[in-house]
């Protein structure tokens, strides 16, 4: 437990320059353009992401049976659950968070710890909700397009959020390895991700600007459902992408 209070403070001690400096910002703005000034190093990045995944993303595929995946898949999901209630309790979407707070005991409770997503089948899909929306909601400004090591595409604003995150896990407080948590479970969803857009990848001109293009689609529609905005996502090469 102090390991876990030592990683709040170390994220808050970070997040709070951020935070004063947004008290001078505009009002909340979802269109978020795009802004990539630092462009050839994300290139970099990227390359070495797939690298360092791709292995992972075949892996997945090609030894881990569907039904086995799915029920993956399911489990890490519902270990997100208590992050996004806090979110969405800190963004003021008290009726996402109650949604949030039942899908997380019934699919506890009813669906074996998680290992069935019985609340989606139910017609209760999963909120989105991390510290980055939450910035966002109190008014902190997007900052440039980053491709971080292993997390992938982010913006600034979200590359703290996502350190703020680890820190605000319940489960990572459980077991006082908050950085093993988050990175394993961003693990699986990185590989996931990779291998859905494999066909995009080979179909692609430029996977990079595609990647980037996909990303912020699915960001602007997250932060519009974060103000009480219809959430809409823009294109449709982007609709089946999964919660990121």
């Amino acid at each position: 437990m102090r390991r876990a209070r030592g990683w709040v403070k170390c994220a808050f001690a970070w997040v709070l320059p951020v935070l004063v400096s947004a008290c001078a910002t505009a009002p909340r703005d979802a269109a978020l353009p795009v802004h990539d000034p630092n462009e050839n190093v994300n290139r970099h990045v990227l390359a070495a992401n797939q690298e360092v995944l791709r292995p992972a993303s075949e892996f997945v595929k090609t030894v881990i049976p569907g039904p086995l995946h799915d029920r993956i898949h399911d489990f890490n999901s519902n270990l997100k659950e208590p992050r996004i209630f806090v979110n969405n309790v800190l963004q003021g979407r008290l009726d996402a968070a109650g949604r949030t707070g039942a899908r997380f005991v019934l699919n506890s409770v009813f669906g074996v710890a998680g290992l069935h997503d019985i609340a989606a089948r139910e017609g209760l899909p999963q909120e989105s909700g991390d510290f980055g929306q939450t910035l966002f909601v109190w008014g902190v400004g997007a900052g440039p397009y980053v491709v971080r090591p292993y997390f992938g595409p982010g913006t600034m604003r979200d590359a703290v959020g996502s350190t703020v995150d680890i820190a605000l896990n319940p489960l990572s407080w459980l077991t006082g390895v908050p950085v093993v948590v988050t990175v394993g479970t961003t693990g699986l969803d990185a590989a996931d991700r990779l291998g859905q857009l494999k066909m995009a990848e080979d179909a692609s001109i430029d996977f990079y600007s595609f990647l980037r293009s996909s990303y912020y689609q699915v960001r602007r529609a997250e932060l519009r459902g974060s103000i009480g905005l219809p959430a809409e996502i823009e294109s449709p090469a982007t609709s089946d992408l999964d919660d990121q």
